[in-house]
Parts: C-alpha cells; sequence; structure tokens
C-alpha cells in the first residue's frame, strides 16, 4: 500500500464514526381503542382472542422491565395497533404504513 492509500483508508475509518451523536430510530407499538390510547411503548404485543369472550393483549411492560402487561379487550371494542417512530427528540411520529 502507498502511503496515499492508508491516508484515504484512516480518512474514510474517521468518517465512518462520525454519527452526529444521532441514535438511530426505533419504532415501538401503541393501542388505540375507540379513540383512546390504551398502550404506548409496547415492543411487542402479542393477540390472543377467544369467542365470545374477546381479546387480551400481552406485551412486555414498558414500565415495569421485566414484567408482562396484560390488556384485555371486550367484544364489540374497535382497536387499532400501530407503529410509532422513536426518533430520540423528543417528537415521536407514527411510522409510515
Amino acid at each position: 500500500m502507498t502511503m496515499r492509500s492508508i491516508g484515504l483508508v484512516s480518512l474514510l475509518l474517521l468518517l465512518s464514526a462520525c454519527g452526529g451523536g444521532h441514535s438511530t430510530p426505533t419504532a415501538n407499538l401503541s393501542v388505540t381503542c375507540d379513540g383512546r390510547l390504551e398502550l404506548a411503548g409496547a415492543a411487542t404485543i402479542d393477540v390472543t382472542s377467544t369467542p365470545g369472550r374477546g381479546a387480551s393483549l400481552s406485551f412486555p411492560d414498558p414500565v415495569n422491565p421485566g414484567q408482562t402487561g396484560t390488556l384485555p379487550l371486550p367484544d364489540g371494542r374497535a382497536c387499532t395497533i400501530a407503529p410509532v417512530l422513536n426518533t430520540g427528540d423528543k417528537t415521536d411520529k407514527p411510522a409510515a404504513s
């Protein structure tokens, strides 16, 4: 390798480490039922449905790490599970669907 090649590789390595201090955006899930926010910040959600008894959502509790939360949903409620993009800047935005 020539000195020029070594210098170029060194420059590229230095520039690749520059990230501007921004973290990579992540997405969490939110649940809205009948227009009300029921759950925000879940990493995953498992849905279990029993005919005539409604559904139940299980999720890693975003407030209590290591705990599992459960949200019962009776039949007839209109619920939506949607991703929310966490950009790290205090203004989280709904993810594109």
